[in-house]
């Protein structure tokens, strides 16, 4: 087994008339959506002459669908570069000129605003269908092309081989015995995430039923992980503690349920103490990121105990990972094959055939990692990346503003917020509630300043780069972890 495609394939022979997928009270079959995805691919094929290697994008939030256009896009041996939906719309625009997909395919509502695009743009509605599997990914090179960015707010696209998604799925396959064919496995993360699409994908090759949330809304999550009798899911903190507040959770029936994974932003050793009595499950903490097709680290139930509350785990099944300067690195057969049309940006990121994570972290003698900072100055709200330079750019244009800085602050629910700080012009007036209205147009919602300072001076080096350390230190003033 090689590759995406061949996944579902060898599930489909296997039991057909398994539960391959539940969304919304409907449920395929491995074998129904072995064979829709094969006559979605055929059409495609068909009507806009996608083949091996074309990228095929996707803006949409959480489906069925969108899963199956996933796989048919592998039976292409096309590369899958998924959206994310919250985007406004010159934010695709500048991922679609980068990527040059020769097709996107937009969710209901969200096509607005998208029209000269420089590549065609369907809806779901509109794909063709016909024709038997193509098989075109005999040759499997990049499978998907998952975009991310870094301290220059610019979107790069990491190009994850079919190599990286299969090494990801065998480490994570030792770290959750309870993921089992018949099982039902939860997708609570959006499908344009590797915490989405890479557990979707895990979950198949497990033979279990991948249960999709379109969005999360608490009390609706409650319902469908309780009825449909979840046995693991992959959950942010931030969702995590809302389903711990919700009034009656301690009376839910969480029978079921085996093991939680968590990951995608820091998580309060408080909240770690509320799931472990609320679920009753076992914990898995998993630390990685996009370039690494994931998951990198893990820490086990067991472990989650006294100061190793604090530690994202050890590394896992054919990754090292290592502390060099204060940086966490890592190499293994998951890393990214690079970012697509950056050799530049590559070669910064991989040197020596070792990641830089851009996280600060230490190393105990057990090989337990902490991270206790960001290198960089990625803002993570509620899971989602945020990179102070593109909001900076955005806080540019506006007339009253002379400068601005952009920096996370410490939030009980969603571990940072962003908050800019902001020099007016001579002259100008300018409220809080005026400036993050002003953004609501230019960047999607979890990107938009909570809070707003209105400064004299925003304090820089001689060369002009904005000390954020300084500026943060304030906030962060007695927090243990400068990453919540």
């Amino acid at each position: 087994m090689r590759t995406v495609a061949e996944v579902l394939r060898w599930r489909a022979r296997r039991h057909p008339e398994g539960a391959a997928t539940w969304f919304e009270g409907r449920t395929r079959t491995f074998g129904e959506l072995d064979a829709s995805s094969s006559e979605l691919a055929a059409g495609l094929a068909a009507k806009f002459g996608i083949g091996p290697g074309d990228r095929l994008a996707i803006l949409d939030r959480n489906s069925d669908a969108y899963l199956e256009l996933i796989l048919a896009a592998a039976k292409l041996g096309a590369v899958m570069v998924p959206i994310n939906w919250r985007l406004q719309a010159p934010e695709v625009a500048q991922i679609v000129a980068d990527a040059e997909p020769r097709l996107l395919v937009a969710g209901d509502g969200l096509a607005a605003g998208l029209a000269g695009l420089p590549c065609t743009v369907a809806g779901f509605g509109e794909l063709p269908r016909g024709g038997t599997d193509p098989r075109g990914d005999q040759e499997p090179d990049v499978a998907w092309q998952l975009y991310t960015s870094g301290t220059t707010g610019l979107p790069k696209g990491a190009m994850l081989g079919h190599r990286n998604l299969f090494a990801m799925m065998q480490s994570l396959s030792l770290e959750l015995p309870e993921l089992v064919e018949g099982s039902r496995s939860l997708v609570t993360a959006p499908l344009y995430h590797i915490g989405g699409c890479g557990w979707a994908l895990i979950a198949l090759a497990h033979g279990a039923t991948v249960v999709l949330v379109r969005e999360i809304v608490p009390d609706q999550l409650l319902d469908v992980m309780t009825r449909q009798q979840v046995a693991t899911g992959l959950i942010v903190p931030a969702v995590l503690q809302s389903l711990t507040r919700l009034p009656g959770v301690g009376d839910a029936d969480f029978g079921a349920l085996g093991n939680l994974a968590y990951g995608a932003s820091p998580i309060s050793q408080t909240l770690l103490e509320d799931c472990i009595r609320v679920f009753g499950c076992r914990l898995t903490q998993l630390y990685g990121l996009t370039e690494t097709t994931g998951a990198v680290t893990a820490l086990r139930h067991e472990d989650h105990a006294g100061e190793r509350l604090l530690s994202c785990g050890r590394a896992m099944l054919g990754g090292e990972v290592k502390i060099e300067d204060g940086e966490i690195l890592y190499r293994g057969p998951s890393l990214m094959q690079g970012y697509a049309g950056r050799p530049e940006d590559t070669a910064l990121a991989v040197r020596d055939g070792w990641f830089h994570t851009g996280d600060a972290g230490t190393m105990d003698a057990d090989g337990f990692v902490y991270i206790r900072d960001r290198i960089k100055d990625m803002i993570v709200s509620g899971g989602e990346n945020v990179y102070p330079a593109e909001l900076e750019g955005v806080l540019a244009g506006h007339p009253a503003i002379a400068d601005a800085a952009v920096i996370g602050v410490p939030d009980p629910r969603w571990g940072e917020t962003v908050k800019a700080v902001v020099v007016l012009r001579p002259g100008a007036r300018l409220t809080e509630t005026e400036l993050i209205e002003w953004c609501r147009s230019r960047v999607a919602g979890y990107k938009r300043p909570r809070s707003v300072d209105f400064v004299e001076l925003i304090p820089r080096n001689p060369s002009g780069k904005i000390l954020k350390r300084q500026l943060r230190e304030p906030y962060w003033a007695g927090v243990l972890r400068r990453v919540n």
